[in-house]
Formats: structure tokens, C-alpha cells, sequence
């Protein structure tokens, strides 16, 4: 937790919890039993967030991540104050400008332009500065004819391009973003990250995203919920790193990383692969591990396959090109400069512009490594 003494947001053991009914009707029999004096229970308690702590400094960005059902969309909700905490206390030091809930706040009977006019009235804006900024707040979204159409013939990316030009040139204190742009095509996306960054770096910002790049990249904080509690409160990589480890060992149903199948391979510890003199292996620079000195991957091979030719056939080039249906193999020779307990090695594909389109890891495939004594293994 951080010790700043007047942070932007102060969060002190935040608890949010619902009661569920399987009917209607139920509501209201547990009225009656309470004022009744019974202890008779109708339906049951969902607790979305658990005793949450921490706070956000003036002009940071904090990224929250989790699973769907962790609590992080109910966490905002709180702080924006459209929810009310069952216990703790929140303290929020600034004008809040949300991007939540996909068209929140848009009357869909409203025109684009009025829309923006109402919502900038909302959150403090005088007339003066509200037609100074309509005009770069139209530019920004790209509307074109539909600036001036009910938000009820919009599409999802359109609804998504007017909110977010609307939330960002009201001038925010505190700007927050939930997953709310994960539906607008991939260049509106990123003109609006390099907005974060670059137009709004000096803004406390809180985004929360299920994109883990988004997280590392623009996050100098990141907060892992797991159903409701607070799991992990530090770097982003580390975060990311705690997340996926969370995630993948729920779903391959392992507790632990011990024990388990060996690195295996043709390296053996001290020996020199002969992976390291293939024609067809690209070289890794060392420097590009975060800790090169403990352990890094110097070579690579990609190799495919497929049913008509079940040889493994070496990939060149920079890119490596697939198509459904093929195998493709990975060979990584790996350098150990000290002892390392349960490595977990994976790879993460992405697409010819970039995106990261899927990856996995040892831990994810059930597949445990033992201990790595220092030297090469392939």
C-alpha cells in the first residue's frame, strides 16, 4: 500500500456484497421475517469485493485486472459512487470522468452533439468551454453526419467513439476506463492510448482491461482482483505474471509447480546444443530477457507439419506464416546461470500487424519442469 499522504483515491477496507433471490417474491418475505424477529433466510449472499485497501496517487495510472466475476467493474462502480460500499470507506480527491458501461449516461433519443453537450453540462463545464471543445470532441470521435443522429442508430464502435472523445476533453481529475474500448476497431484503439498517454500523462487514470499488453504497457500500478479479494498490488509484469499463473493453474487443475516431467530435449546441463549451429535457428538477443544472467533463450526454431507432410519442415524468415491445420513445433535452447526451481516457459503468437492473438506456457499444457541445474538446454 502506498504512504502518499493525499492521494487522488483512498480505498479502506471496501466490501461489497449482494443478496440473491431465487424468486421475487422472496425480497419480500425476508422483509417481513426480519421485522417479523425471524432468522429464517431467503436466497443467499454473493460477496463482489472483500475487504479492499489501497490507493491511487495524483497522476498515476493503475491498471486492474482479473477474471470476469473478480469484482473489478463493482470496485469502479463504487468509486465513481454509482454503487454504495456495504462497508468501508471510499475518498476520492477530484472530478471523475468514467467511461463504464457502454453508453452509460447517453439518452438515446439525444443526438451525438447533444448528448456530449449534456454530459460536459454534467460534470461542470460552462457553456463557453462546452462550445470551445465540441469542436475537437467531433473531430476526435469521427461521427461525420451521425454527430448530429440519435445515439439510437449508433453501432457499438460508434457509441465507444463519442463517449471516450467526450470523456477525455472535459478535463478529468481522474479518468477511468472499463473495457469499455475493447469494442472499437484496432486504430481507434490505439489513437486512444496514445491520447492516454501522451495528452492525458499527467491525469490519475484506472483502467481496467482483460488485455494484458494494455496493462503492462500504459499501467505504472497494477491491481489483480480474484474473486473480490485484492491478490496482488505492484509492478505490471509482475501482476500479469501472478494473473496467468492464477489462471492457468486453476484450469489444468494444478496446485503447484513441482514435481513432474524433466526439461528433457537433446541438451544436457553444461553441453552445448547442437540447436545453436542449426542453419535454421534464429538467434535470441540475451539482453531482451529480463534477468539474462539467471536464465535466457539464445536460439530458436519453428518448425510445421501437417497431415500430407508429416516431416517437420523448418520455418525461416522473420515472420512465421501458418495455416490452420498445421503442427508447428517450437525448439528453444535455453541458458541457465543458476539453479532455477519449476520453470515455466511459453510463447505468445500474434498477427502480421502485431496483435497478440494466443499463447501458452508449460504450466497451461500440464507439463511441469523440474529443477534446472546452470547450464544449456534445448
Amino acid at each position: 500500500m502506498s504512504c502518499e499522504s493525499n492521494p487522488a483515491i483512498s480505498i479502506r477496507g471496501v466490501s461489497k456484497t449482494y443478496r440473491v433471490y431465487g424468486r421475487p417474491y422472496q425480497r419480500v418475505l425476508q422483509g417481513i421475517s426480519g421485522r417479523l424477529g425471524r432468522s429464517k433466510e431467503y436466497g443467499f449472499e454473493v460477496k463482489a469485493v472483500q475487504d479492499v485497501s489501497f490507493d491511487i496517487e495524483v497522476g498515476s495510472t493503475v491498471a486492474i485486472i482479473g477474471r470476469n466475476g473478480s469484482g473489478k467493474s463493482t470496485l469502479l462502480e463504487m468509486i465513481t459512487g454509482t454503487l454504495t460500499p456495504t462497508a468501508g470507506s471510499i475518498d476520492v480527491r477530484g472530478r471523475i470522468s468514467a467511461l463504464l458501461e457502454l453508453g452509460a449516461g447517453f439518452n438515446n433519443d439525444f443526438t451525438g452533439r447533444e448528448n456530449y453537450r449534456l454530459n460536459a453540462s454534467i460534470l461542470g463545464l460552462s457553456d463557453a468551454q462546452i462550445r470551445e471543445r465540441e469542436p475537437v470532441v467531433e473531430a476526435f470521435a469521427e461521427l461525420g453526419d451521425f454527430m448530429d443522429e440519435p445515439v439510437r442508430t449508433y453501432s457499438s464502435g460508434m457509441y465507444v467513439r463519442l463517449a471516450f472523445a467526450t470523456a477525455v476533453h472535459v478535463s478529468p481529475e481522474i479518468l477511468i476506463v472499463d473495457e469499455a474500448l475493447a469494442v472499437g476497431d484496432v486504430f481507434f484503439q490505439q489513437k486512444c492510448y496514445a491520447f492516454i498517454e501522451n495528452e492525458l500523462a499527467d491525469v490519475t487514470k484506472i483502467i481496467v482491461t482483460h488485455d494484458l499488453a494494455t496493462a503492462a504497457k500504459l499501467a505504472d500500478r497494477c491491481i489483480l482482483l480474484d474473486k473480490g479479494e485484492l491478490v496482488f498490488e505492484g509492478a505490471p509484469l509482475e501482476a500479469v505474471q501472478r494473473y496467468t499463473a492464477i489462471h492457468l493453474a486453476e484450469r489444468s487443475g494444478i496446485a503447484g509447480a513441482s514435481g513432474g516431467a524433466s526439461a528433457g530435449g537433446e541438451g544436457e546441463p553444461g553441453q552445448q546444443s547442437s540447436l545453436a549451429t542449426d542453419a535454421t535457428a534464429r538467434e535470441v538477443d540475451p539482453n531482451s530477457s529480463s534477468n539474462p544472467d539467471a536464465f535466457s533463450i539464445s536460439h530458436v526454431v519453428a518448425e510445421a507439419r501437417s497431415a500430407d507432410n508429416p516431416i517437420p519442415v523448418p520455418l525461416s524468415g522473420e515472420l512465421w506464416p501458418c495455416v490452420p491445420g498445421q503442427v508447428i513445433t517450437l525448439r528453444f535452447l535455453c541458458e541457465v546461470g543458476i539453479a532455477v526451481e519449476a520453470p515455466v516457459l511459453g510463447y505468445l503468437m500474434r498477427d502480421r500487424v502485431g496483435n497478440p492473438v494466443f499463447g501458452q506456457n508449460s504450466l497451461g499444457s500440464n507439463f511441469v519442469l523440474d529443477r534446472l541445474a546452470p547450464g544449456s538446454y534445448e
